[in-house]
């Protein structure tokens, strides 16, 4: 199949876009691939726009700094994390549709510690290499635990029917089968496949798993009379559960999934099935919850109505119910329902979330008399060496401020505050002042907080931080950060507000705040933040720049586990600035669009790495010209992945197969070139020059693509002269045969020669292709700026000096 004109723009701005980042230059290289998905989605037919969106993909991912992200992944010092952040590398890649198998080559499992075994068959799963990952689990010396990590390897890297397999025949201890079992019925269910989730719910015996996979199993099904009775047949498992208090939690989560089935009779059956008061009311405010989010709030009241008394007088759940009623607007039954608790602490907890509930709900005027009437009861008690009136205090003041009454706040402070004078123990004299500090900064009182902070010791400077960064008050957060004495606890708080910065778009000010921490941790730490923002503002040479400086912190930093942790964050965000995840979004719409049509989807799969598949789908094109060409692409992509030279020959020769079934001349020589060049690509030269020999012994010219086949396949084999003088013979496809022929020597590294020839083609798509690939190959080469003179307009080359 000759190339579109789409995907050779696409390939020349992929070529294009990775000479710009092997100069630093991320921010062009996704530019340029941004232009190349404009293109593709451009396209009007339904099969050039799949391959361009496979062009697309292969561009992108090449632009991420995947040896930054090795280097800071091999830098790991505990074995089991060291290998996980190489198995994110190697998922990432094969997500892309880029080989991720030989990240993990070096890996040596002969030593590795039982962890470490399940470590690595995890990253091998994620990296595409399955045979090996069974291997590697195969070898732990606990086969119920290697092959239960193995079955949830599996689930994340979203290979489900080997996953059901391995939980229901390799995982030998009954209760990890349970849960490896609940585990892939989960997953199912969670991909809409209710059917084979209830079919692995049956193999599970323990109760407790058999009701959650039953439950899941139900909720996937869309036929609602198959659900319910799956919901009954859970809830009747249910009942049997031995485990101490886990039944109350299964009947429960069975009466939130008849609620959102609309079923309340049922969901209240499920909740009155709960023994013990608690556990019941509880579940009837959970349920009463999930009803106010549905917006059916008189169900939700009803529903409180039947909330049983709590035998323990300290009990949450008075207060719980009075929220819940005020969310769902029963505003007067909420505060008498509050106002009714006997303990003075707890009911002002309670009138201050009911509050807060009415707040929420667009009860401000309301919320605000509730508040009233609890402050002045507050305010009315003595509160001596009472450090729970404090907190109940610093609690409704906290509640005024949500609700837009500053200075009423501030009066229930300052009470508080006059009776920390008199608390006895010194211990809570110091958790007082704190609680204050940070109160008074919430509050916006910031003249009595800096007060506090600055005359008090030790000293509450970081919790008034702390407090104004959770009210995104990071100028003022900033500028008291400072007054903080423990160099340490400095260092985290800055990292705070940098952070803060970066969440709310104010990158530069994030920016010079991370590069002013000097402790290593925290400095990381906030970089990594920054950077982060920066990725996902699309500055990528800033965020870039910002992870090398975190790198270099991350390295510095003397404890094993944060300094293991950092560099794991820091694989993450390196693979984040390499947009893999965008690239393999993109094969994911090929792949949709290629759905039906066997020929193309299997050519999506070749190009995300799933070979196996590649192949099946291979064999079901009906048309042998297509079918020959699409089995021996599966067969060159073998090669390319590193596969044993049998397996890439046995491919071969079933497309060679095929080509024997063609009797027409022109389809036979058009399929025998497309095997030539398979053959000679996979290294097999013999097989070539045989293939080669019997399209010569046709005694007809090459039509079109078939030349640039055979031209390709004799420069893969070395031989560049005779490709070129058959391109010359071949008035229709000269141009394109002598592009290919350019290509490969510019990949042989015969870059003078491949530039020359690149220059002397007529066809400006070509050529500019053609240049793009010369200019790869001289970047790759080590030489990134003669490469990029040579892809910008109007360069100068300097001939190779």
């Amino acid at each position: 199949m000759e190339i579109p004109p789409s995907v050779v723009r696409i390939r020349t701005l992929g070529a294009s876009a990775e000479v710009l980042a092997l100069n630093g230059d991320i921010d062009g290289a996704a530019e340029a691939m941004d232009r190349a998905l404009r293109i593709a989605h451009g396209t009007t037919g339904p099969r050039e726009r799949i391959r361009s969106l496979i062009a697309v993909a292969e561009g992108m991912a090449v632009v991420c700094p995947v040896d930054q992200a090795l280097r800071a992944a091999n830098a790991i010092g505990r074995t089991e994390d060291r290998i996980g952040a190489l198995g994110s590398v190697a998922g990432a890649l094969a997500r892309a549709g880029r080989p991720g198998r030989a990240v993990l080559a070096s890996v040596d499992d002969g030593d590795l510690s039982p962890t470490g075994l399940r470590a690595l068959a995890g990253a091998l799963v994620m990296a595409g290499d399955v045979d090996r990952a069974v291997t590697v689990a195969g070898r732990d010396p606990d086969p119920s635990w290697g092959w239960d990590a193995f079955v949830r390897s599996l689930i994340r890297a979203g290979r489900l029917d080997q996953a059901r397999a391995t939980a229901r025949f390799l995982v030998t201890d009954r209760l990890r089968r349970g849960i490896a079992l609940l585990l892939v019925a989960e997953a199912l269910a969670e991909s809409r496949r209710g059917a084979e989730a209830l079919e692995v719910a049956e193999h599970i015996a323990e109760p407790s798993d058999r009701s959650r996979a039953l439950r899941a199993a139900a909720l996937a099904m869309d036929d609602p009379d198959r659900a319910a009775e799956l919901l009954h047949r859970a809830q009747t498992v249910a009942r049997a559960i031995t485990y101490p208090n886990a039944p109350q939690g299964e009947l429960r989560a069975l009466a939130l999934a008849w609620a959102e089935r609309g079923e309340l009779d049922r969901a209240l059956a499920a909740v009155d099935a709960i023994e013990g008061n608690g556990w019941r009311g509880a579940a009837r405010v959970a349920l009463a919850r999930l009803l106010v989010q549905l917006g059916r709030s008189d169900q939700a009241a009803e529903v409180l109505d039947g909330v049983p008394a709590p035998a323990d007088p300290d009990s949450d759940l008075p207060a719980d119910v009075a929220a819940t009623l005020a969310q769902a607007g029963r505003l007067d039954r909420a505060v008498a329902l509050a106002r009714a608790i006997t303990d003075r602490f707890r009911r002002e907890q309670a009138l201050a979330r009911v509050a807060r509930s009415m707040a929420e709900a667009g009860h401000a005027v309301r919320a605000g008399e509730v508040l009233d009437e609890a402050a002045a009861a507050a305010l009315a008690v003595h509160g001596a060496d009472d450090m729970r009136h404090i907190y109940g205090l610093v609690e409704l003041a906290d509640a005024m401020v949500h609700a837009g009454r500053r200075e009423r706040a501030g009066e229930l402070l300052h009470r508080a505050e006059q009776l920390v004078h008199t608390l006895y123990a010194e211990q809570e004299r110091h958790e007082a002042w704190r609680l204050l500090a940070g109160a008074l900064g919430r509050a916006g009182l910031l003249d009595r907080a800096d007060a506090i902070a600055a005359g008090r010791w030790p000293s509450p400077w970081p919790d008034l931080v702390r407090a104004l960064c959770d009210v995104g008050a990071f100028d003022q957060a900033q500028e008291r950060a400072p007054m903080i004495p423990d160099p340490d606890r400095r260092a985290w708080a800055l990292q705070r507000v940098a952070a803060g910065h970066a969440q709310a778009g104010r990158l530069d000010e994030a920016e010079s705040v991370a590069r002013s921490i000097e402790e290593a941790a925290p400095r990381a730490k906030a970089l990594l933040a920054v950077a982060e923002a920066r990725t996902r503002a699309g500055d990528l040479n800033r965020a870039l720049a910002l992870l090398r400086q975190a790198e270099t912190a991350a390295r510095a930093v003397a404890d094993s586990r944060d300094h293991d942790r950092l560099l794991r964050d820091l694989v993450e965000s390196l693979l984040a600035v390499g947009r893999l995840d965008q690239a393999a979004e993109v094969l994911g719409q090929a792949e949709a669009a290629a759905s039906g049509t066997p020929g193309a989807l299997a050519e999506v799969l070749v190009a995300s790495g799933r070979l196996d598949r590649a192949f099946q789908v291979a064999l079901e094109v009906a048309d042998p010209l297509e079918q020959c060409g699409t089995v021996a692409s599966v067969g060159e992509a073998y090669a390319a992945a590193g596969a044993r030279p049998e397996t890439v020959s046995q491919v071969l020769l079933h497309a060679n197969a095929i080509s024997a079934s063609v009797t027409g001349p022109e389809p036979r020589i058009r399929l025998l070139a497309r095997l030539a060049r398979a053959w000679a690509v996979t290294g097999d030269v013999r097989q070539a020059d045989r293939t080669i020999k019997r399209l010569a012994a046709e005694g007809v010219p090459l039509p079109g693509q078939a030349a640039v086949d055979v031209a390709e396949a004799l420069s893969a084999m070395g031989r560049h002269d005779h490709a070129l003088g058959l391109a010359a013979d071949c008035a229709d496809s000269q141009v394109a045969a002598t592009a290919a022929v350019a290509v490969s020597l510019a990949r042989a590294g015969d870059l003078t020669r491949a530039l020359g020839l690149a220059r002397s083609l007529p066809d400006p798509e070509l050529r500019e292709w053609a240049l793009a690939e010369v200019s790869r190959a001289v970047a790759r080469s080590g030489d990134p700026d003669r490469a990029l003179r040579l892809i910008r307009p109007g360069h100068a080359d300097d001939g190779g000096r």
